[in-house]
């Protein structure tokens, strides 16, 4: 947004996605503050940068809605935590290990294809057809390995491995920021809960990585039978909190489709935290961490 402005002055310092400018002037020596502001409106009027003003009112309206709230809510994965390593690396290490050689593409490929296929026909990793959380994995471990070597026994090891795996805390990594936004959150005597489309591991997991005491519930889509984007996900979470109402919760997630677009539906207030730029009007912020500063400015 600003990188074609000039970098060559030691007493500026940037940021991406807002107009900042800071000056360290020397003793008995004039400030070029001025000048520099002069610099920073004639760019942005040449590449006609203009104030997003629905942006700025979103956000206003986020400081009230943050400070006023009862209830916050966040999804796990690509919010809270993120995968150490890609998850079909270690698809191929179990197999690797079992004498197989398979490929990066052919796995991944077919992963994704069975993640989609899974969910689709098995919504709630099973919960809804009486199927047990373990037999969804071990279904989609399958289709990932179509079109290799491996016979059923070894599939049914590899599966078993991996589900048990994907509890270490070795597999996850905490996203900077995350424990101490919980923890100011608390201080501000919020009421903190999980909403995420996962089985019941991830109490176990939250738990390895010493995260599970800084919620007050979370809810799985496994156990409850429903899903994000379903609404009723988002209604059992006010249930958690007597006598709260949808305007009284936020809930923070990565995905407009999972964690934005169900909760504004359901008369919450919602924050994304990715790194997708072309939603112009939407409170988004591009790491924890920087959602975490914000929080902190909104009580200040």
């Amino acid at each position: 947004m600003i990188n074609d402005l000039a970098t060559t002055l030691d007493d500026r310092w940037k940021y991406v996605d807002d107009l900042s400018l800071i000056e360290c002037c020397r003793k008995n020596l004039p400030s070029r503050a001025g000048s520099l502001m002069n610099d920073i409106c004639q760019e942005a009027k040449v590449d006609k940068m203009t104030v997003n003003f629905g942006l700025r009112r979103a956000m206003l309206k986020l400081q009230t809605c943050i400070r006023g709230a009862r209830l916050i809510t966040f999804d796990v994965t690509g919010t809270l935590l993120n995968f150490s390593r890609n998850p079909v690396l270690l698809y191929m290490e179990e197999a690797e290990k079992r004498g197989f050689k398979t490929d990066l593409k052919l796995l991944s490929n077919n992963f994704k294809q069975s993640w989609i296929e899974q969910n689709e026909r098995f919504p709630c990793f099973g919960a809804r057809h009486q199927m047990h959380w373990t037999e969804w994995w071990t279904k989609l471990v399958n289709k990932t390995f179509e079109g290799t070597e491996l016979d059923e026994i070894s599939l049914l090891c590899i599966a078993e491995a991996l589900i048990e795996k994907f509890k270490s805390p070795l597999c996850w990594n905490l996203e900077n920021g995350s424990v101490e936004l919980l923890d100011f959150l608390r201080d501000k005597k919020k009421a903190i809960g999980v909403i995420t489309n996962f089985d019941p591991r991830i109490y176990t997991i939250l738990d390895n990585l010493s995260m599970l005491s800084r919620f007050d519930f979370v809810i799985n889509s496994y156990d409850v039978k429903f899903c994000k984007p379903e609404r009723q996900i988002f209604d059992l979470a006010l249930l958690k909190c007597s006598g709260l109402k949808p305007w009284e919760a936020v809930h923070i997630g990565d995905s407009f489709h999972f964690d934005y677009k169900p909760p504004k539906l359901a008369g919450w207030e919602a924050i994304l935290v990715n790194q997708d730029d072309s939603m112009k009007n939407i409170p988004r912020f591009n790491s924890i961490q920087n959602l975490k500063l914000f929080i902190e400015e909104c009580f200040k």
